[in-house]
């Protein structure tokens, strides 16, 4: 049960819930501004992006590596531009400024959608919280890409969209919900819209209330994002060519969806991927009224009261979540960051099941909850200082003694107040993910530098670079090292190019994974490997003539 005495502190951050998660965010995010390098492969990549946009003027087309790239609208980098702009943060901090802006937009997005959808401050506050202790949220707030910006347009619209069909009179909600969801296509693609206009439409045929897409301002809201998707087409064509918009229509978003080229994965990742990503609150699972949840009854009574106006705002979150959830697994290309958006959602009703909502009872049986959650944090504090010998490379990790000390002491605590209710222990996660991130972002995740980073490899073929060495690349992710090596690289996967280069050219610099060096049958004897790094999970060679 969640009705104990609840603390002072929850007290006076229930009555600004925004307020409240921002600055518990910012406590999260004090000592990550410049804490680390970047790391393969995105946050490397993103950076040339951004370079090349700012110092050539690629405002339209964003190009990588010298090279039109189709796969990112620009939103995103145009962000970063404005970060830059007008804070002081330089270099590496404009993009890890840009991720903390982005997270804190995407918790005040659903604290909005929360309150929007009918919750009250205490578990818009709660929803908050339970995104700030969530591990893989965490993560991604502290990693430079795109994905939660695009995520809080697609919250925005889903709130207009849903305001616009509680609100049946001037319908103004649904021209800002089709303008977000223009915004959101244009920071990452057409998933931002795919999202909100799927679950409108599954919400409007679960309620009855087809006739309500009848507004006459829903396609005025579809010419509107309309105008700001061909805006950007037309001026790409007009820059670019139309290659590059073919190569977006069909390759980036036909193929990706039907026949992916990239990160295809089987049919159930996202069962087994979600669940991961989704702790240590994959464990209220173990909390859950079990005679209930698969009680016959109960589910025929849902679908009974499902016209009634009172659940609409749960109907929502719970339809936002699953249509999103079976349309993901539906594609051909599965990603695990492709899920940001249904967190919101899912935050929301978790919040509601562990401290009720509308008067009712919690579903979440708190005390069972904090005893599953004590143990995954005692788990982690007693696996932490075997955490090198589970990493199959040579790397020394620092500051594990923080995690076991912080994470042993979490669950702990956990474990003491289990009988307290829900506000105690919400408060014990939220206070153990800060204390966590200390140590983590300024001692922990900076030595996973070297294996983690390509700044090494790509500073040392910067010097060679400098001398006048020729830079080259076989088969590599496209641009991983061109930001930290301050110069386009010529990439091609062709050996018997490669060759020919090396014999055409006095001084090359080259870069290539250590298993194609090893199958290369006609290297030429004039080379000679001068730097190894383990990157991610496979070797770079840099080889020097």
């Amino acid at each position: 049960m969640c009705y104990k005495k609840r603390p002072f502190i929850w007290d006076i951050m229930e009555t600004k819930p925004w307020l409240s998660v921002l600055f518990i965010l910012f406590l999260q995010s004090i000592f990550t501004m410049d804490y680390r390098s970047l790391w393969f492969s995105d946050e490397v990549r993103y950076a040339d992006v951004y370079t090349q946009m700012t110092n050539a003027g690629h405002w339209l087309v964003m190009y990588l590596n010298g090279v039109a790239y189709p796969d990112k609208p620009p939103v995103y980098f145009w962000f970063l531009s404005l970060i830059d702009t007008i804070t002081p943060a330089d270099g590496i901090s404009v993009f890890f400024l840009g991720s903390a802006l982005s997270a804190a937009f995407f918790l005040l997005s659903t604290v909005a959608l929360a309150r929007t959808l009918g919750c009250g401050r205490k578990t818009s506050l709660a929803t908050g919280l339970v995104l700030l202790s969530n591990i893989f949220f965490i993560g991604i707030a502290h990693y430079s890409r795109m994905d939660l910006l695009f995520g809080s347009f697609i919250l925005w619209a889903n709130i207009c969209l849903f305001k616009g069909f509680q609100d049946r009179g001037s319908g103004k909600n649904f021209l800002w919900a089709f303008g977000f969801m223009g915004i959101a296509t244009l920071t990452k693609g057409p998933l931002g819209l795919v999202f909100p206009l799927l679950t409108a439409a599954c919400f409007l045929i679960w309620k009855g209330k087809l006739k309500l897409i009848r507004n006459k301002k829903i396609l005025i809201g579809l010419g509107i994002m309309l105008a700001i998707l061909l805006a950007w087409v037309v001026g790409a064509i007009l820059v670019d060519g139309t290659s590059f918009i073919h190569n977006i229509f069909y390759k980036q978003i036909y193929q990706r969806a039907v026949s992916s080229f990239h990160h295809e994965e089987p049919f159930q990742y996202y069962l087994i991927a979600f669940p991961l990503a989704w702790l240590p609150w994959t464990l209220a699972i173990f909390a859950l009224p079990v005679k209930k949840f698969f009680c016959i009854k109960s589910w025929g009574n849902i679908f009974a009261n499902r016209k009634e106006n009172h659940n609409e705002g749960r109907d929502w979150a719970w339809i936002m979540f699953i249509s999103g959830f079976v349309m993901l697994t539906c594609l051909s290309i599965k990603v695990l960051i492709y899920i940001l958006p249904l967190f919101a959602p899912l935050a929301i009703l978790t919040a509601r099941g562990l401290f009720g909502e509308d008067g009712q009872e919690p579903v979440i049986n708190s005390k069972r909850l904090w005893t599953a959650i004590a143990g995954f944090y005692l788990l982690l504090a007693a696996a932490a200082p075997f955490a090198e010998v589970f990493i199959p490379f040579d790397i020394t990790l620092r500051g594990l003694s923080f995690t076991v000390l912080i994470m042993g002491l979490s669950g702990l605590a956990l474990l003491a107040l289990k009988k307290s209710g829900a506000y105690k222990g919400l408060l014990v996660m939220t206070a153990a993910m800060v204390l966590w991130l200390q140590p983590l972002a300024t001692i922990t995740l900076p030595s996973l530098d070297p294996l983690m980073s390509p700044r090494e490899t790509a500073e040392i073929m910067k010097d060679y670079v400098e001398e006048g060495s020729y830079p080259l690349a076989h088969k590599i992710y496209s641009g991983i090292f061109s930001y930290y090596a301050g110069t386009d690289i010529y990439e091609t996967s062709d050996l018997k190019e490669i060759e020919k280069i090396l014999a055409e050219k006095d001084d090359v610099i080259l870069v290539m994974q250590k298993k194609y060096y090893d199958r290369w049958k006609n290297r030429p004897d004039d080379i000679k490997v001068i730097h190894e790094q383990f990157i991610s999970d496979r070797p770079y060679l840099l080889i020097k003539k």
